[in-house]
């Protein structure tokens, strides 16, 4: 596994937990976040928790395990990542025609319709999972 592909695991553990962390143990909820989220070492999470290293990866594999099938079934990470994608379309979409020679032409009403759908997309990606 290459750095870009560790990365990308990371980011995708982080996410799912933020999702399904309700779905693990304690012990597995703390040993992931412990590990992904503060960066500590196995070893590190061990002596903090009471366990072994070994411990520690086998909460962590089974916990990756079940938010990995829970994503599976429920697919809310991912149609969360697809509609932040489709918000920032839209506000790039809008900002294209806010910076347009034409926008002048518009009436005030469309001007304030459109600042109210930026606002809109806003306030949506500011609510994160």
């Amino acid at each position: 596994m290459n750095n870009n592909d560790e990365l990308d695991k990371n980011v995708k553990i982080a996410l799912l937990f933020d999702f399904y962390r309700n779905m693990l143990t304690e012990r597995q909820a703390e040993s992931v976040d412990l590990y992904y989220n503060e960066d500590l070492s196995l070893s590190e999470i061990g002596a903090h928790m009471g366990i072994t290293r070994q411990g520690v990866r086998d909460n962590i594999k089974r916990a990756e395990n079940i938010l990995y099938e829970t994503e599976e079934r429920l697919g809310l990470a991912a149609r969360f990542l697809c509609i932040k994608s489709d918000l920032d379309r839209i506000d790039s979409i809008i900002r294209d025609i806010e910076s347009s020679p034409d926008i002048k032409e518009l009436s005030s009403g469309v001007k304030h319709k459109i600042n109210d759908i930026l606002m809109i997309i806003h306030e949506i990606n500011g609510i994160e999972a």
